[in-house]
Formats: structure tokens, C-alpha cells, sequence
């Protein structure tokens, strides 16, 4: 029987995540990443994580909440989620929720690594900001695709044996 279970890196104070041995992402591997970010970041590690989703086919509403929760532990310190390597069911999933805008989306991860170093310009201290417009929260970013029909090939996906 296969175990889901998730491994972390920290990359220059970035925290790295990446699902093994499932194909559904399944609440449990989800919560410990979320025990591991709130960790990271109590040891001053960055705010940005990288989340790569290779190989993941499915992502239910479970898996939903607690990325929501780490997005709040992130905004609230200035950082952000970056998920890489997005089946696009699994974007579909987070489009149709309409949580997509509170997310940043990259083709693999060493884009994503690079979007985590990018700094993103801060309003104006006397500025308005709404929810999707803050600097955590890009309104609507686009799934950057590297072409072909958009799915991972048998060859890029996790040995699930």
C-alpha cells in the first residue's frame, strides 16, 4: 500500500515541498507541509514556499483549506505560495474555487524558485488595497504552460510503487 507522504528542502531560506507516492492529494501529507511551513517560519525562515505538485492529478477541497491556511500565515508575513508543476485539472480545481488570484502559478520549479526570489513592488502606504490586488495576492495570474497538451508525461510523473 502506498503512503503519501510530503519532503521538504529549504532552498537559500525558501521552504521546498514536493508529494510523494500519490497521485490524489490527500489531506494528510497536506497537513504535515502546513506543520512544517508553520515550523519554517518560526525559525525566521522566508515566507515564500514553493509547492510542486508533480504528479499530482487530483487536489480536493481538504488539501484546499489548509493551502488556504498556510496562504494566511504567509500574507500575514509578507510571503506567498508559488506552486509549480500544475496538472491542469488540479489548476481547474483551484480556478472553479476561485482561489486561483491568491496563488502564483509557474511552469516548474526553477521558475517558481525564481518568481519566490522576485520582489514584488509594495503600494503606497496611503494606498486602497483590495484582497486581490495586494502584493501577496496577484490578481489572476496565468498558468504559464511549456506547450504540448498541457499534460505531465508518464516519464515527469513520481514512481507511485
Amino acid at each position: 500500500m502506498l503512503k503519501p507522504a510530503v519532503e521538504v528542502h529549504n532552498v537559500d531560506g525558501i521552504l521546498v515541498a514536493e508529494f510523494w507516492d500519490c497521485f490524489r492529494l490527500d489531506p494528510a501529507p497536506v497537513q504535515e507541509l502546513r506543520k512544517l511551513y508553520e515550523t519554517h517560519l518560526a525559525a525566521k525562515g522566508r515566507p515564500e514556499a514553493v509547492i510542486d505538485l508533480l504528479g499530482i492529478g487530483y487536489a480536493g477541497s481538504a488539501a484546499l483549506g489548509n493551502f488556504m491556511a498556510m496562504h494566511r500565515l504567509a500574507k500575514q508575513r509578507g510571503g506567498r505560495l508559488i506552486f509549480c508543476n500544475v496538472d491542469p485539472t488540479v489548476f481547474e480545481v483551484f480556478r472553479v474555487s476561485k482561489l486561483d488570484p491568491l496563488f502564483t502559478f509557474s511552469v516548474d520549479r526553477a521558475s517558481a524558485l525564481a518568481d519566490a526570489n522576485r520582489q514584488e513592488p509594495l503600494p503606497a502606504p496611503d494606498a486602497a488595497v483590495t484582497p486581490l490586488t495586494s502584493p501577496t495576492a496577484p490578481a489572476t495570474p496565468p498558468l504559464r504552460k511549456s506547450g504540448g497538451d498541457g499534460l505531465i508525461s508518464a516519464s515527469r510523473r513520481r514512481k507511485l510503487s
